[in-house]
C-alpha cells in the first residue's frame, strides 16, 4: 500500500505543479504583451481555466493524502479517543464512497459534453478533455481517502491517521506550559 500512496503522490505532485507553473507563465505572458505591447493573449485566460480545473480536483486528492483538507471537527472531538480511530474509519471510507459516485455522474456529463461536440470558444478544444481532469482527482482522492481508511483499520499501533502516512495529533499552542496565578 505504501507504494501505491507514493504513485499517487508523484502523480498529484508533477499535474499540481506543472498547471500551476503553466498558470504563472501564461499570466505574466499575458500582463507583459498586454502592458508593453498592446495588446492580450486571447488563449491564456481558456488554458488557465483549464489548469485551474487540473489545480482544482487534483489538489483535492493531493490535499487529503496530506491530510490537510478541511475538516469538521465539532463531532469528532467530543468522541473519546478509544471511538476516533472507528469513526475516522466510518469517515474516510464513507467520503471514498462519495467521491467515487461524484466521478461516475462527471463521467456521465463528460459523456453528455462529448455527444454535444461542446469546444472552447478560442483554442476550440474539445472541453470533454478538459473536465476528464474532474474523475481523474475525484478517483484519485477516492484512493487517498481509501487508503485512510485502510491504514486506520490495520494499523496495529491503534493511532488514528488523517492520511495514510500523517497522524492525527495536534501541535502545542505553547499555552500549556504556562501557571495561571
Amino acid at each position: 500500500m505504501a507504494a501505491i500512496f507514493r504513485i499517487l503522490r508523484r502523480i498529484e505532485q508533477w499535474v499540481l505543479a506543472w498547471s500551476i507553473l503553466g498558470i504563472t507563465v501564461l499570466l505574466v505572458m499575458n500582463v507583459f504583451c498586454r502592458s508593453l505591447l498592446g495588446f492580450s493573449l486571447a488563449f491564456a485566460e481558456e488554458v488557465s481555466q483549464f489548469l485551474i480545473v487540473a489545480v482544482t480536483f487534483v489538489g483535492l486528492s493531493h490535499a487529503a493524502g496530506c491530510g490537510r483538507h478541511i475538516r469538521m471537527t465539532a463531532f469528532y472531538d467530543q468522541v473519546p479517543e478509544r471511538w476516533r480511530r472507528r469513526l475516522m474509519i466510518v469517515i474516510s471510507g464513507t467520503t471514498s464512497l462519495l467521491l467515487l459516485v461524484v466521478a461516475a455522474y462527471s463521467l456521465r456529463y463528460i459523456h453528455t459534453v462529448y455527444f454535444l461536440e461542446t469546444r472552447s470558444p478560442v483554442l476550440e478544444v474539445p472541453l470533454f478533455w478538459v473536465y476528464a481532469v474532474v474523475p481523474l482527482g475525484l478517483v484519485l482522492g477516492a484512493a487517498q481517502y481509501g487508503l485512510t481508511a485502510w491504514r486506520n483499520a490495520t494499523s496495529p499501533d491503534g493511532r488514528v491517521y488523517l492520511s495514510y502516512d500523517r497522524l492525527d495529533e495536534y501541535a502545542p499552542t505553547g499555552l500549556e506550559t504556562e501557571t495561571q496565578p
